[in-house]
């Protein structure tokens, strides 16, 4: 058994785990991307996700913009992660989106990390899930500065074998898996989590897991105390974050909670900024909370605190059932 990790060395940053990286992307948001950009760096957010595929298909003043502030949050000490891009090029069904165009915003936009360019059609095996994504991550390796991440693909009982096999090839820094890959409903995520990071541990080094698209609060900390280290998502810009229980809200449903922060109380920004800035001030904490509980080791106490009763209990019960 291996020793869980408390920070992980990004781009010379000793980041706290479990950390999440709010997301940007131009699919299912308010804003432009840059727009984003440029909030994050603003806030001098530590951490935060950015997708190629919004850079390359940006306007050229957009893209110097979205340069500047990369350059100043890096400057700055944030580290950035870069997407491949598939994401927005699924959802806006481009199918013109190519690795060399991923590599290209890769050479010349700062980022510390950047996801592989991801086959989201793997293969049905275990082992040829695992010799395709070890391909990918040392082709894109060669085209980019930052360190590549790996991410599995496939079907729930495939992962843990094919994670295991990546990690063993590329001792990654970080090893990424999509949440919708993980299984229908909470409780089979939360078992799936477990499974991989098993099969990660039986390796004799640590390998922190990253879940991709997992911005919901009762979610990380679920993933979390499954083994998870890493998280990314949108919900940061989509909902609305009540700090009192964690639950998420529709996005006009500011007014509820906007007394929780000073953003809602000095009318300084426009509305969207304003909710934009009370939810990153959530997450901040949200995850300085979280992270000490799970170096005091009392993250069954966090999670009973933090959620309600019929939540926590089925998260306890699926984790001690898999004990």
């Amino acid at each position: 058994m291996v020793d869980r990790k408390f920070t992980l060395c990004l781009g010379g940053n000793a980041v706290p785990l479990p950390c999440f990286f709010p997301s940007v992307s131009s699919v299912k948001t308010n804003l432009m991307s840059v727009d984003y950009v440029e909030l994050l760096d603003a806030a001098a957010h530590p951490l935060y996700l950015v997708s190629a595929y919004d850079i390359a298909k940006s306007c050229a003043e957009h893209k110097q913009r979205i340069d500047d502030a990369l350059k100043r949050s890096k400057g700055r000490g944030s580290t950035i992660l870069m997407d491949s891009g598939n994401y927005e090029a699924f959802w806006r069904g481009d199918k013109s989106w190519r690795v060399d165009h991923f590599h290209a915003v890769c050479q010349v936009y700062e980022h510390d990390l950047c996801f592989c360019f991801d086959n989201q059609n793997p293969p049905g095996v275990a082992e040829a899930i695992a010799e395709d994504v070890i391909a990918g991550v040392i082709s894109n390796q060669s085209h980019t500065a930052g360190t590549v991440v790996p991410i599995v693909h496939g079907r729930p009982e495939l992962l843990p074998d094919a994670t295991q096999k990546v990690a063993r090839q590329l001792f990654p820094v970080l090893l990424a898996i999509p949440e919708r890959a993980l299984g229908e409903g909470i409780v089979a995520r939360i078992r799936s989590v477990r499974r991989i990071r098993k099969a990660l541990d039986m390796l004799g080094f640590y390998c922190p897991l990253h879940i991709l698209g997992t911005g919901n609060p009762i979610s990380i900390v679920a993933y979390t105390m499954a083994g998870a280290d890493s998280f990314d998502g949108l919900e940061w810009c989509q909902t609305v974050v009540d700090h009192r229980t964690g639950a998420l809200l529709h996005f006009q449903h500011w007014d509820f909670v906007k007394e929780q922060t000073r953003w809602g109380k000095d009318d300084v920004l426009p509305y969207i900024q304003s909710v934009l800035m009370h939810n990153l001030e959530f997450y901040g904490q949200f995850m300085k909370d979280l992270q000490a509980a799970l170096k005091g080791d009392t993250l069954q106490e966090f999670l009973i605190k933090r959620l309600p009763e019929e939540c926590s209990s089925i998260i306890l019960r699926t984790i001690e059932e898999d004990e």
